[in-house]
Formats: C-alpha cells, sequence, structure tokens
C-alpha cells in the first residue's frame, strides 16, 4: 500500500494529472456557516484543525468556535481580517488589512490582542507566509481597483522592512500581488501578480502570474535576486476560459514536495502546479462543486493530506446573496505548514 502510494505521488508531481473534483467539505467543517462571503485566511494548527476568517471574525471551522471577534475587541470599523497563520506556541497571527496590524491571538482569549506588527505604509497585510523555524513572516498586500502590490518581511522578530522595488526586472510587470508563499527550504518567496484593465467601464483581470525570488540565508532577498516568473495561470488554465470567468488569483499553499494549490477567485477551480525547477509547470486543475470564487486553502486533516478551500459559494441566483463555502480533495502529499508544525510540537499524530 505504501508503495502504491509513493508512485501515485510521483506521478502526481512528474506530469500533468486529469483534472478531478473536489467535494462539498459543509459536513466535516460545519464552523463555516460563522463565517460571510468574505470568508478567506485559511490557515491549519498542528493537529490538522482548519481556520478562517472573515472581515470580523476569526473562526475554528470544525466547531463554529469564534477565537477573535474586532467589534468584541473593540476594534474600529475599519478593521479588515483577511489572513492567519498557526504558531509553534499555538496561538495564531491574524491580519488585519483595514487597520494595518497583525495581531497575536492567543487561543480561549476573547480581549484585545497583542499587535505583534503594525506600519501605516503597508498597503494591507493581505495574505502571510511564515518560515519552517516560525521567525520570519512575510507579508503581501494590494489596492485593487489601481492594480497595486506590495511585499514585506520581519526576520527574527525584527522590523518590518519592504521588499523592495529593485528587486523587479526590467521585463518583469509585478503588479496587484495577493497570494503569498515560502518554500519549505526558506530560499525562495513567492507571489502571485495580476493586471486590471478597464473593460466596459469597469476594472477586470486581464492576466495573472506567479514570480518567485531567491532568498538568502538569512530570509533576505538574495544579494542581486530579482523576481522572475514561475507560472502564467492565464496560460496554464487557458487564456479563454480565464478571461470569461474573470480568474482572478487568490491564496496559494506548498505541500511538503513542492506542490502549490492556487485558489482561482472567480473561477471555481484550484491550479495544482509544481514549482520544483526554475519554472513551474501545471499538474491539475481541481474543480469546485460549491465555491464560486476561491480565496484561500490549506492541508489538514489527521494525515495532512486533505485540501481545504474556503471561497464564496455558488449562487442559485441574482438575488442570492453571498456566502461562504468549503470544498476539500484528498491530496497526495501533506501541506508544508501542518508538517512544519508537527516537526517542532508535542502533536501526537
Amino acid at each position: 500500500m505504501r508503495a502504491t502510494l509513493a508512485i501515485t505521488a510521483l506521478l502526481f508531481t512528474a506530469a500533468v494529472q486529469a483534472d478531478r473534483t473536489a467535494h462539498d467539505g459543509s459536513a466535516r467543517y460545519p464552523g463555516v456557516k460563522a463565517l460571510t462571503g468574505s470568508i478567506e485566511g485559511a490557515s491549519v494548527d498542528a493537529a490538522g484543525r482548519i481556520y478562517a476568517v472573515d472581515q470580523q471574525k476569526f473562526v475554528d471551522l470544525q466547531t463554529g468556535a469564534v477565537l477573535f471577534d474586532t467589534k468584541a475587541a473593540g476594534l474600529p470599523d475599519t478593521a479588515f481580517l483577511a489572513a492567519s497563520r498557526a504558531l509553534r506556541n499555538g496561538n495564531f497571527l491574524v491580519g488585519d488589512a483595514g487597520y494595518h496590524k497583525v495581531y497575536e491571538v492567543a487561543r480561549g482569549h476573547h480581549g484585545k490582542p497583542r499587535v505583534r506588527f503594525q506600519s501605516d505604509e503597508w498597503l494591507q497585510p493581505n495574505d502571510m507566509a511564515i518560515s519552517a523555524n516560525g521567525k520570519r513572516v512575510y507579508f503581501s498586500g494590494m489596492q485593487w481597483s489601481e492594480y497595486k502590490g506590495d511585499a514585506w518581511y520581519s526576520l527574527e522578530g525584527g522590523p518590518l522592512r519592504r521588499i523592495t522595488k529593485e528587486t523587479v526586472c526590467p521585463s518583469v510587470t509585478l503588479e496587484r500581488t495577493n497570494g503569498i508563499e515560502l518554500s519549505g527550504d526558506g530560499r525562495r518567496l513567492f507571489v502571485t501578480s495580476a493586471r486590471n484593465e478597464i473593460i466596459n467601464g469597469s476594472q477586470k483581470p486581464q492576466s495573472a502570474q506567479v514570480y518567485a525570488l531567491d532568498l538568502d540565508a538569512a530570509g533576505r532577498p538574495a544579494k542581486g535576486a530579482k523576481w522572475r516568473m514561475m507560472i502564467d495561470i492565464y496560460e496554464a488554465v487557458g487564456k479563454e476560459a480565464a478571461l470569461k470567468s474573470g480568474l482572478d488569483p487568490d491564496g496559494m499553499r506548498l505541500d511538503s514536495k513542492g506542490i502549490m494549490y492556487s485558489a482561482l477567485y472567480g473561477h471555481a477551480a484550484v491550479l495544482a502546479w509544481d514549482t520544483n525547477g526554475r519554472h513551474g509547470k501545471k499538474v491539475e486543475l481541481i474543480k469546485l462543486p460549491t465555491i464560486q470564487s476561491p480565496t484561500n486553502l490549506e492541508m489538514g486533516g489527521e494525515d495532512g493530506r486533505t485540501l481545504v478551500i474556503v471561497g464564496i459559494c455558488k449562487k442559485k441566483n441574482a438575488e442570492e446573496e453571498d456566502k461562504a463555502c468549503v470544498d476539500m480533495i484528498r491530496v497526495p502529499n501533506p501541506g508544508r505548514a501542518i508538517t512544519d508544525l508537527r516537526k517542532r510540537s508535542n502533536h501526537c499524530h
């Protein structure tokens, strides 16, 4: 059995697979009902439990327990939760895109959380990635209407630093950034980039890529390193289909073997692609049965191999309000995040 699984995993990483369809995960993750259509920021802890945020709340998707509520904490109306990541100490980082802060939220503590990072120069932050040792944090942010984006980092508890424009090649157009992820060895940073254009009086995404930046051993941009394109998402999906759906790349997460899962907002699908090598290669397109616009995803469960996707539900009619949905699918390898957490925790599995 183990040999069969190993061969399956090898084939999965080596070639394009036939497209698969996930299935409705609401029975396993009923806590999704506690969140609104602004659901995003999925994260996993060492036990394999999945969490997510919406504009106001940070919630355990298994139980619906609210771990953090901006209104209950007395935060201003400008607060807008957009991201979450688990820490080795059992706490969580929760990003506030509206108030330009990142909080450390302790499980079971419902008061005002400690602010870990803040900057008025941040565009948001919108998403986060954490290194294996938990001491290096990377942030993305954007202004959708102006297709502006930025990326920041903090090393070993140090100050926030912006990844400057000097890391952009003249031939590279790194624009509206959204998803962000770090390689397993901590030596490459991945970000999404999308371009909006005005079509019939409104802005719509017209191109999307994922770029990578080499980092040095300390986690800083390597000397002389430039962003390079890893994969053209529109090309991988099919440009005609991408334009028709209004595909917009959102959150993305790596597994332990270098396969990236990218949420394709508006496209009702997740793209799996291989980051091993200088350029990415499509593995498969995972179709989503209940989600129209996936915003984020993470791998969890007992063995870390259940890919859980969150996003806005498909509507039965135009009048139906945006609601949060969750889909899930089994994948060959555990996620990078849960693998790192289990290496450094006392969790029994």
